[in-house]
Parts: structure tokens; C-alpha cells; sequence
């Protein structure tokens, strides 16, 4: 790539020009088709367009294809980066992909034992074809930095080539929080899979030039595993253009709550909405109507449903009609990590949210300015209602909110962040 000291006491002008003048040959590995649509590696999917688009950086993709994965997100990719045919992958078949698990675990136990792993959780994702095909590519192409999602990076934890990875959050404190709140067996599940990630983490990242993540109190959880893990912290951001203020009528006294509605947070936090915060709204306003709009609505949440107040809706196509006509967006989250992407869609949109502090970790707001946050159940459930009946504050707040979007947020602004990373990385001055 060359330049790696021209960059040191250039004008503020001068370096920014080299900055997106320099190109670099990257090599993105995801575990599955990297889409807007999916909050795991919706991230990864508008870093390679505006890597590739604003910086002109050469960027070949090497992925898993599901069930789960989009042709339109295959067809979009392709126009700005070299996508390798994907390794088809059914992640749906748990019994037999758990079983697969084990039976890697043994065929990469001399390789676990080296980096201090007895089991390693992310055996779950190892496939033979794909290491042969990371293998393959990096032999034929001199690729000049590897940036991999979490579940992909044991392929290039040992590969000689600077390399970032990117598992947004400490997955390990998101374990440690679900098993504290289960009971039983899922108790100690919860906790034998926060100990294997918690391992993971404290001896993979290490070994890679970068760890990015998305808050500041997931650099300190891993840092303080291992303070040889070089956390740096990268927000989210959100379409802008597309999630833009909708010209569309709201409906009277409505709440939305927007996620994938089969994790175990997601279902944890709607059960607790609706048994604690729900019935003190009702009592204000008896005909207030709740959507919950997401994928794969377990039977939990499916059961409510049976009341009339409550859309339980699946996938929707597109969920910007549903944030458009909702009087007030709520995130009761009282369980979870990392930055919470539908959060930011909603701001984007101009709504006004009510959330929790987890709900806008990682964001910079001002409670009572962009967003309003309350974590017990009687404020959060007041403050809503005061929301429902007062347009003049969800308008100011809605606008506030979208300013910090455009300001902060936008991933124009993230690509950014991380083309200057991965330059100071590839140049030495990481």
C-alpha cells in the first residue's frame, strides 16, 4: 500500500486527502450474507458499501449463505465488492449443528489448546469448505487487512496479515445477564455458555490488531479480561435517507416496539412491558394499541396476540410505515448489550422513544432532549402516557433526535471512523 509515514505532519486538509486516496485490498468474512435487515451483521453491510463507494477500497466478501439470507442483499453487494460463492450453510437444523459443534470441538482441539481454549463455542460456525476457501483466497490474493465478524474470526486467528474483529459488544456479559435471570437447566446452559465466551474472548481477540465495538462499557468489559485486547469503540449508524421523517398520519395513541422477537432479551423485555408497564398505560388510556413488529415471534409472544390491544405482526417488508403511524416508540430494555439499532431507526425517523439507560447505551443523548428515559415501571409507563397526549413534546423531541442522527450517526460518518482505523492499521500507525 506504501505511505505508511507521509501521513505524519500533514495539514488536517492534506491527510484527509491521502486518507481517501489510499486503497487498500480487504478481505470482509461474515457469517452470513451481510443485510440491512439483520441487526448482526447490518454493520458489516454498510461498511462495505461506503468502504467501497466513498473510499474506493477493493473488497472481497467471503460468506455462509442460509436460509436466513436475502437475495436483494446478494445483489446489492455484488455491484460493490467481489463476493466468493458462498458456503451453504442450514442454520435452522439446531440438534444437528449442535452435534457438528461437538464434533469440531475435538477436530480443532490441538488448535483450541494453543490459544488456551479447551471448547470453543464458536465451533458452532467451523466448516471445513470455508477454511479451505479463506485458505484458497488468501493465498491467490495479497490482501492487505482481514476484517472478520466474531463468529468468523477463529479461521484468521493464526493468518500473518493485520486483521480486525468485530463483535460489536461482550457477548460474554449479555450470557452472564440471562443466566442470572433464568431458572433451572436454562440457568446453568446460560452460564456454561457464558464461561465458553467469556474464555473466547479473553484469548481470540488478543490476537487480532483491532476489536471494534460499539460503546464504551463493552471496551472496558473486555479490556478488563484482557488488557492486551485493543478495544476501539465504533458506534452503529442508521440510514438517514432511508429512515427519514414519514409523511403519514399517526394513528391515535399507539406504541411500537420494533425487534427480532425469538432472542431470549427481546422476549424478556416484551413479557416485562406487558405484564408491568402495559397495564399502568391502560389505566390512563384503556384503548391504547401495541405493535410488536419483528421476525420470528416466538410462542410467547405470539399468545399475546389474543389481546385485542396487541399486534403481534412478524416480518414486515418494510417497517417504516409502522414507525411513521405510531403516536410514541418504546425500548423497554432492561436486558441486553451493545447499541440497540432499531433505537437509532426510530430517532432517524423523528419519533419520539421512550426508553431505558440500556436502551440508549452507547448513544449520545440527553434525557428529556432526544429521547425520554425511565427504567422503573411506573415512570416508564407515566411518561409514555404524558407522550401519548402532548404532540408539541413528541414533535421537539422527535426533530432533536433526528438532528443527532444526521450529526453523529450516519454511516457516512461510521465509514469514515473506520477507514481511518483500518488506514492507521494497514500504514503501521495502529
Amino acid at each position: 500500500m506504501g505511505v505508511p509515514h507521509l501521513l505524519r505532519g500533514a495539514s488536517e486538509g492534506l491527510l484527509l486527502q491521502l486518507v481517501i486516496a489510499v486503497r487498500v485490498e480487504l478481505l470482509f468474512l461474515s457469517h452470513e450474507i451481510p443485510s440491512p435487515a439483520a441487526s448482526d451483521t447490518l454493520p458489516l453491510y454498510y461498511l462495505i458499501r461506503h468502504l467501497s463507494i466513498l473510499y474506493r477500497h477493493d473488497i472481497t466478501l467471503i460468506s455462509f449463505v442460509s436460509e436466513h439470507s436475502r437475495a436483494e442483499d446478494f445483489e446489492h453487494l455484488k455491484n460493490v465488492c467481489i463476493i466468493e460463492d458462498p458456503v451453504r450453510i442450514q442454520w435452522g437444523a439446531r440438534t444437528k449443528m449442535l452435534l457438528k459443534a461437538a464434533k469440531n470441538s475435538i477436530l480443532n482441539l490441538p488448535k483450541n489448546l494453543k490459544h488456551g481454549l479447551y471448547v470453543n463455542e464458536l465451533d458452532y460456525y467451523y466448516d471445513q469448505r470455508m477454511d479451505q476457501k479463506i485458505k484458497e483466497a488468501l493465498k491467490k490474493n495479497n490482501f492487505e487487512l482481514i476484517l472478520s465478524t466474531r463468529q468468523m474470526a477463529n479461521y484468521v486467528v493464526d493468518v500473518d496479515v493485520p486483521k480486525i474483529v468485530q463483535p460489536f459488544d461482550a457477548m460474554s456479559e449479555w450470557h452472564r445477564h440471562i443466566s442470572s435471570n433464568a431458572r433451572g437447566l436454562k440457568r446453568i446452559i446460560y452460564f456454561v455458555r457464558y464461561a465458553l465466551n467469556r474464555s473466547y474472548e479473553k484469548h481470540i481477540y488478543e490476537k487480532f490488531d483491532a476489536c471494534l465495538v460499539v460503546t464504551q462499557l463493552d471496551k472496558e468489559l473486555l479490556e478488563s479480561l484482557n488488557p492486551l485486547i485493543r478495544c476501539v469503540v465504533i458506534p452503529n449508524g442508521v440510514d438517514k435517507d432511508y429512515f427519514s421523517p414519514a409523511n403519514i398520519n399517526e394513528e391515535p395513541k399507539s406504541l411500537i416496539f420494533v425487534a427480532k422477537m425469538s432472542g431470549r432479551t427481546t422476549i424478556d423485555n416484551i413479557i416485562c412491558f406487558y405484564n408491568e408497564i402495559f397495564p399502568l398505560i391502560l389505566k390512563k388510556n384503556p384503548d391504547v394499541k401495541l405493535y410488536l413488529v419483528g421476525r420470528d415471534p416466538s410462542k410467547e409472544i405470539m399468545k399475546l396476540s389474543t389481546d385485542p390491544l396487541v399486534s403481534v405482526t412478524g416480518y414486515v417488508d418494510d417497517i417504516r410505515p409502522y414507525l411513521g403511524k405510531s403516536t410514541v416508540f418504546v425500548a423497554p430494555i432492561i436486558l441486553g448489550t451493545g447499541m440497540k439499532n432499531k433505537v437509532l431507526e426510530a430517532m432517524s425517523m423523528g419519533k419520539a422513544v421512550v426508553t431505558t439507560k440500556i436502551g440508549v447505551q452507547g448513544i449520545a443523548v440527553t434525557n428529556r432532549e432526544h429521547v425520554v428515559i425511565a427504567d422503573a415501571p411506573y415512570e416508564f409507563a407515566k411518561e409514555t402516557v404524558s407522550l401519548l397526549t402532548d404532540r408539541r413534546i413528541r414533535a421537539i423531541l422527535g426533530a432533536n433526535a433526528r438532528k443527532l442522527v444526521e450529526e453523529q450517526y450516519s454511516w457516512e460518518t461510521v465509514a469514515k471512523m473506520a477507514n481511518e482505523l483500518l488506514i492507521n492499521i494497514v500504514s503501521g500507525e495502529g
